[in-house]
């Protein structure tokens, strides 16, 4: 995939996603109704932090560097684990707070992406830590194919409560 269309998904994605956050009121979103007890401002907290990893591995690569992926101190094994610790970590913060820096992750993350060359992107010998599979998969899991995970997560929820009502 190339720069343009993975451009094109992360914003089209997105926007699908903020269109739907956006039929929910303030009450909803606190709500602790999803997996693991969690909210949709929690979800939107942890879209964020994995969109700010994201950007962080790609500044590594562009360095010269081998990112620590998925974080410091774990591995890809600890996954649920390191979710549960980001969960934590911002359990507690407005909803205003989560909201601003989900905006702002994204746009991080959008603009990560757009200073990229199209070999940056595409190349999978342009950084040895992707291990020939390019950028875009890693760009792909931490923006639109992550968008469209909790998108659909959020919507089932929604259209479970309907049918209650």
């Amino acid at each position: 995939m190339d720069k343009a269309n993975v451009l094109e998904k992360m914003q089209a994605e997105r926007a699908k996603l903020d269109g739907l956050l956006a039929t929910l009121s303030a009450e909803q979103m606190c709500q602790t109704t999803l997996e693991n007890e969690w909210s949709v401002k929690d979800v939107l907290a942890h879209i964020a932090v994995w969109e700010r990893r994201c950007v962080g591995w790609i500044q590594a690569g562009l360095r010269g560097e081998k990112p620590d992926k998925p974080e410091q101190g774990y591995t890809w094994e600890d996954l649920v684990t390191l979710n549960e610790k980001t969960f934590l970590e911002n359990r507690g913060r407005t909803l205003n707070d989560v909201q601003a820096d989900s905006r702002l992750a994204y746009q991080q993350l959008l603009e990560q992406v757009q200073a990229l060359s199209e070999d940056d992107i595409t190349n999978p010998q342009r950084f040895p830590w992707t291990k020939r599979h390019g950028l875009v998969p890693y760009i792909a899991a931490n923006s639109y194919e992550h968008y469209q995970e909790h998108f659909a997560q959020i919507h089932k929820w929604l259209a479970d409560e309907m049918m209650q009502a």
